[in-house]
């Protein structure tokens, strides 16, 4: 099993590792303050070409899903600058290579002509009443009119709406309710006048994702806007690949917090010996505790990675559910330890740690959430040892 970064890729993710520290750390805490999305960061990261990063090769990208280990470990490091970029960076990277994946030849160079020229593409799928995690049901719908797709329904969590140049709507199209063959996805441009956002996104982390609600009505698309067919979102080979690249994001929020509060004991010094608390038990014990957490997870995070890149989304939907978990758990479990160690101190804004202890508790909830992650895994174990299912 190989685990390290491809030797075409090392650069790209050299270069992530000083974009993270030098340009995103420093605005983290104004995009978090402020519920304003990191309009500053993703320009650079435009100039930078990391928004290319899953375009294939023929349209002058990396396709770095062709590489899921160093496009995770790249995650891994934007996040440790800023959550919300990196799971924002990952959404639109991830939304662009589903679509050019089923698009026709002609969709395809118009995603890539977008994505190229510096747009953002956004994923709405969720809805009130329903979840994207368990059994779905839309009331989103497009109906095909004189050539045109005509949408109406709401999303909810919309990330980056109002920012992003394109919505990728998650719609049922006809009248057969089984999601498997009418749920497609609608490419449509931000700016129809038939969206309205409700300016309601309020919450205690990651606030720079700006997930407003949004009412779409009598929104009008051309035909040639559908990319794929009836089930294509949720397909095994499709929807696997967002919860990997979480867990990489939501990881590198634990490894923020634990390199914080590396530096914190080492300059922390009290009377009357003036040594630093590193020199501690206690706070080496903690130390220990959370590397481990973090290396733990990570170990799984670019497991997942490396058995989708050799064996398939398919195979590798379970290790995801887990490395998802098991990062999310961990960052958790890491934030709690560093405001351990910190005391007081953790609590402070002029810290990042209270920043990353919300932002950590964050990744247990967003999907897959813990929950559902361990269902995939459980149910995965079971179809394969039919036996452990009992009888019924």
């Amino acid at each position: 099993m190989k685990l390290t970064i491809e030797s075409k890729n090392k650069v790209l993710y050299e270069r992530a590792k000083v974009i993270s520290k030098e340009i995103l750390a420093p605005r983290a805490h104004v995009y978090d303050r402020e519920a304003k999305f990191p309009r500053e960061n993703f320009d650079d990261l435009i100039r930078e070409g990391f928004t290319c990063l899953t375009l294939p090769g023929e349209y002058g990208g990396p396709d770095l899903y062709s590489d899921p280990v160093t496009y995770v470990m790249i995650l891994f490091e934007l996040s440790k600058g800023c959550v919300n970029t990196a799971l924002l960076l990952h959404m639109h990277n991830s939304i662009t290579h589903f679509l050019i994946t089923l698009g026709t030849s002609d969709q395809k160079k118009h995603i890539a002509d977008l994505v190229n020229d510096g747009k953002i593409i956004a994923s709405h799928g969720g809805e009130s009443g329903t979840s994207t995690q368990w059994n779905r049901k839309l009331d989103t719908r497009a109906e095909l009119v004189d050539g045109k797709y005509v949408i109406n329904g709401r999303k909810v969590f919309c990330s980056m709406a109002g920012e992003a140049d394109c919505y990728t709507l998650w719609v049922q199209v006809g009248d057969d309710w089984d999601v498997r063959k009418s749920m497609c996805f609608l490419l449509c441009p931000a700016d129809h006048p038939g969206f309205t956002i409700d300016n309601k996104w309020n919450s205690y982390a990651l606030r720079g994702t700006v997930s407003h609600g949004i009412k779409i009505e009598n929104v009008d698309v051309p035909a040639n806007c559908l990319i794929g067919k009836g089930g294509d979102p949720i397909r095994v080979d499709i929807t696997p690949k967002f919860g990997l690249g979480y867990a990489a994001v939501y990881l590198g929020v634990g490894a923020a917090a634990y390199e914080w509060a590396l530096e914190y004991s080492r300059n922390r010094r009290l009377k009357p010996t003036n040594n630093p608390i590193s020199s501690y038990q206690p706070i080496q014990r903690l130390l220990g505790e959370m590397k481990i957490e973090m290396e733990k997870a990570l170990l799984m995070v670019q497991r997942a990675a490396w058995t989708l890149q050799a064996f398939g989304a398919e195979e590798a939907y379970p290790l995801i559910s887990a490395a998802k978990f098991s990062a999310s758990e961990a960052s958790a479990s890491i934030t709690d330890n560093a405001v351990k160690l910190a005391g007081g101190a953790g609590l402070l804004e002029d810290h990042p740690l209270e920043r990353l202890h919300r932002e950590a508790r964050s990744g247990l909830v967003m999907p897959p959430n813990s929950e559902k992650c361990l269902d995939t895994v459980a149910k995965s174990v079971i179809e394969k040892n039919p036996e452990f299912a009992g009888t019924p």
